[in-house]
Order: C-alpha cells, then sequence, then structure tokens
C-alpha cells in the first residue's frame, strides 16, 4: 500500500522556501545591528565638552558680535572682580607667556586679577581645590583671580602663547605675578614669560569693577569715529595695523602686528585700519561693573557711538 502524499503548508518545497526567506531575515538584522555597533565605535556619540568654571569663576558669558562703521566687535570675556589686590595704586601689566607641549607650572596663587588671552595652542589650569581643569584653546579667554591654588600645563602639541594682560599693585615693580607653594624651580620643560608692557592706572572708581576682553575686526580703511573709552584699555594688533589718531594734540602713532598701546579712557582718539587689508586687534578693558554690557565708547564728534 502506497503512503499517502502529505498536503498542506509544510508538504512539497514550502518547507525550503520559508527556512530561506528566514535564513535572510537573519542575515538582514544581523547586517544592521553590526553596523550600528560600528557606528558607535567609530566617533557616532559626539565627544563630551568640558564646561565646567575657570579657575574659582562660573563660565563667562559672551555677547553676540556686533557691528558698526565697518569694525565688528565681538566680546570674548567679561568677568566682574570680586577682590581687587591689596595695595593701591595699581598698574596694569602684559605679560607673554610660551610654554612647550608638556610644561608644567607648579602650585601657585595669583598676586594679581587679570584677563588672559590664548593667541596659539592651549592650557589647560586646573584648580587644586576643586579638582576641576579647564583647557583653554587659541581664540579664548579666561580670568584668574586671587585665592584658588592652581597649577598650568600645555597639553597641547604645539608651543602656546598666551597673553596675559594683569591689574597688579604697583608695589610688585617689575616682580612675577605668582606665589609659588614651593621653593626652588617652578616649572617643569621649557617655558618664556616676562613683563611686555607696564603702565600705572590714575584713581579707579569706587564701585566694583569688571574686566572685559573684546576682538575687534576693521574692514578695509575702517575707523571709529573720534571718541573716549570709559575705562583703562591694553590693545593688542593681532593682524595688520593699527592707527591712533588725535587731532587735538596733532599726533599720530601707528602699531604693527603683535604690538601693544594703552588708552587711559580720557583723551578723544580715533582707532584706524589704514591699510585695503583687514585688521584685527584684542581690547582688554577695566570698567565699572556696573557698566554691564553697556558700551566703551563714548563719541566726542556727536556722532553715534560704535558698539562695545
Amino acid at each position: 500500500m502506497s503512503a499517502r502524499p502529505r498536503s498542506g503548508l509544510w508538504s512539497g518545497a514550502w518547507p525550503w522556501v520559508l527556512l530561506s526567506i528566514a535564513a535572510v531575515g537573519i542575515v538582514v538584522v544581523t547586517a544592521v545591528l553590526l553596523s550600528s555597533l560600528s557606528s558607535i565605535q567609530a566617533g557616532g556619540a559626539a565627544p563630551a565638552t568640558d564646561q565646567r568654571p575657570a579657575v574659582g569663576r562660573d563660565p563667562p558669558r559672551v555677547s553676540p558680535a556686533q557691528s558698526s562703521n565697518g569694525v565688528t566687535t565681538s566680546v570674548l570675556l567679561q568677568q566682574p572682580i570680586e577682590r581687587m589686590p591689596d595695595g593701591a595704586p595699581y598698574v596694569m601689566r602684559v605679560t607673554e607667556l610660551e610654554m612647550e607641549p608638556g610644561t608644567k607650572i607648579f602650585e601657585h596663587r595669583q598676586l594679581g586679577v587679570g584677563a588672559h588671552v590664548v593667541a596659539r595652542g592651549a592650557i589647560a589650569i586646573e584648580n587644586l581645590e576643586t579638582g576641576q581643569t579647564l583647557v583653554h584653546r587659541a581664540g579664548e579667554a579666561y580670568f584668574e583671580g586671587l585665592g584658588p591654588l592652581h597649577r598650568a600645563e600645555n597639553v597641547g602639541s604645539e608651543t602656546n602663547r598666551v597673553l596675559m594682560v594683569d591689574i597688579l599693585s604697583a608695589s610688585r615693580g617689575f616682580d612675577g605675578t605668582q606665589q609659588f607653594s614651593g621653593r626652588g624651580r617652578h616649572n617643569e620643560g621649557e617655558l618664556r614669560s616676562g613683563p611686555y608692557v607696564q603702565v600705572p592706572l590714575g584713581a579707579l572708581p569706587a564701585e566694583s569693577l569688571m574686566l572685559r576682553v573684546s576682538r575687534l575686526a576693521f574692514g578695509p580703511k575702517a575707523k571709529t569715529p573720534e571718541h573716549t573709552r570709559v575705562g583703562p584699555t591694553m590693545f593688542f594688533v593681532q593682524e595688520g595695523t593699527a592707527t591712533v589718531r588725535k587731532e587735538w594734540a596733532n599726533s599720530s602713532m601707528t602699531y604693527g602686528t603683535n604690538g601693544y598701546f594703552f588708552e587711559a579712557g580720557n583723551e578723544p582718539f580715533i582707532l584706524e585700519n589704514k591699510p585695503a587689508t583687514p585688521a584685527q586687534f584684542l581690547a582688554v578693558e577695566l570698567l565699572p561693573a556696573s557698566l554691564g554690557d553697556g558700551a566703551t565708547q563714548t563719541p566726542t564728534d556727536g556722532a553715534a557711538a560704535p558698539t562695545r
């Protein structure tokens, strides 16, 4: 008696068709999972950004860029000063610091308050009292005040360059701006530092003060109206040339790239980029904290004040 042929879904070729479909599905799912895993391992997740505060301070508020008369101003740092150094009167000093990669500056405290701008490379500031570290890179500004014990290191791959504008007691003379915890050598690795500019500051307002760092981008042949400034200002020519014209004194002075110049604030002047190429300057200002985000230039000729 012959076997009766089976009928239904699992008879004949159907089992092989269904098994083939299932196998294809398993391959597709596996491929998708492997692709997702590869994307994650290849950097699909964005690296975390260190948003911790600088030494002893909250992260500074940065204002959007504003333009007027061919000049675009970007505020890099605005920081109230909680405590000034003891021993008025004061000086404003510019120190340039260069550190080879891996160089470390040992534990110390600041003897002044200052706005520091990274012109090249990177510098890490570690607050030893809180354990927090913040890395500042080229184009960024940061504040260092009195108090916190901290240390610094060049964590980049190139020699850094930091422009440090500090407010110090005039009694310091040309002595350093740091008080180290230990004696002897204060750094590991190669570094170069020294004061480039130091000017005495006149009487300062009795109210609370703040530091503001701004980048000024001048278009070709751009210039400001004649104006005075709210507070003493140190300028640095980052690119191009800067011409300071004081018509009341029948004087004009031009400063080249990497040059510094100081304006006390009470003398009217015009700041000008004479060449037909762009120029870029940095301005570090000591201002009344009550000014807030207000402009720091007061026109003397009736023209509208340029922003900041």
